[in-house]
């Protein structure tokens, strides 16, 4: 494996297992404030005791969204220059791989929708509707939320065809380009 081929793998390695952990960090942070809202250590009754059970819990909600919402926002910034370096990255390479480069700029687009325009709108949502439920925003909520984990999920899978390419050892032998003398960072 050429040093390109690894950096690029190296570079698509980080980003899909950035993504599986947001999946994972995003919903057991809101199981975690609900279980210990569920069952309280003697010091937290104590301190959540004044403002009552349905307020204790909305607290403890808001906190565990407003710590999602940080989360989201730097996964969404780093994100971005993982896939602008991924595209630099190609874009050096000769013979250049339009698949890769393909697969890579719908990865780097839909972050773009993601991190711009998504994940702002259902922390925006989130923060309302905690304090002020109605159906309409809820509903909206719900459907951005479904957005954005589909996006994600087609982002991931293009990320995971694209390390697939890389090859992880795997990659056929190929014959040098005559004119550059290089290989290509992903594909066979």
């Amino acid at each position: 494996m050429h040093r390109k081929q690894a950096i690029a793998l190296f570079i698509v390695s980080v980003w899909i297992g950035w993504t599986l952990f947001m999946w994972f960090a995003a919903t057991r942070s809101f199981r975690t404030a609900t279980r210990m809202w569920q069952k309280p250590q003697p010091e937290l009754t104590q301190l959540l005791k004044p403002l009552g059970e349905n307020a204790s819990l909305t607290v403890l909600r808001r906190f565990a969204g407003e710590v999602n919402a940080t989360y989201f926002r730097a996964y969404g910034v780093a994100q971005i220059l993982l896939g602008a370096a991924l595209l630099l990255l190609l874009l050096w390479q000769r013979p250049r791989d339009n698949t890769a480069l393909v697969l890579t700029a719908t990865m780097v687009i839909l972050v773009l929708i993601l991190a711009l325009f998504i994940a702002p709108e259902i922390a925006s949502l989130g923060r309302a509707l905690d304090f002020n439920p109605s159906p309409s925003q809820t509903a909206k909520f719900w459907t951005l939320h479904g957005a954005y984990t589909g996006l994600d999920g087609i982002k991931l899978l293009a990320g995971i065809v694209l390390a697939a390419r890389g090859g992880c050892g795997r990659r056929r032998s190929r014959p040098k380009d005559s004119r550059s003398g290089s290989k290509r960072v992903f594909g066979s």
